[in-house]
């Protein structure tokens, strides 16, 4: 199993997925069709298994479309049962309550994730 690689854009998240276990997910997430921008990330997934995984998502915005797709996501490594330890590092900016909150939501959701929030300086444009 290779790696997955997706660059991202100014309305599309950069992925960065490892056969090791290493799972990333930064920038805006504001595609026009979810379902087709994250296609090629659960096509991936139905091969991926590791002992431990290691989630970062640090994400500046993303739409109602992306959340349910982040959910099927997470969901997806979740039922796997050789995925043993699941980490997941929710990133958010200061002041970020909305961010922060999303996270909130997800851990509830999610039993068998290991979460951690790590908070960030507001970042000056």
């Amino acid at each position: 199993m290779g790696d997955l690689f997706i660059p991202g854009t100014d309305s599309l998240p950069t992925i960065t997925l490892n056969a090791k276990g290493e799972l990333k997910i930064s920038g805006r997430a504001l595609p026009e069709d979810a379902n087709k921008f994250f296609l090629p990330i659960f096509e991936w997934l139905e091969t991926f298994s590791a002992e431990e995984v290691n989630i970062e998502v640090n994400l500046d915005y993303f739409n109602t479309s992306v959340s349910k797709q982040l959910l099927d996501f997470f969901k997806t490594i979740e039922k796997n049962p050789s995925n043993k330890i699941i980490n997941l590092k929710w990133m958010y900016e200061d002041g970020d309550d909305e961010m922060l909150e999303s996270g909130e939501i997800f851990q509830e959701i999610l039993p068998r994730f290991s979460f951690t929030f790590h908070k960030f300086a507001e970042l000056d444009n």
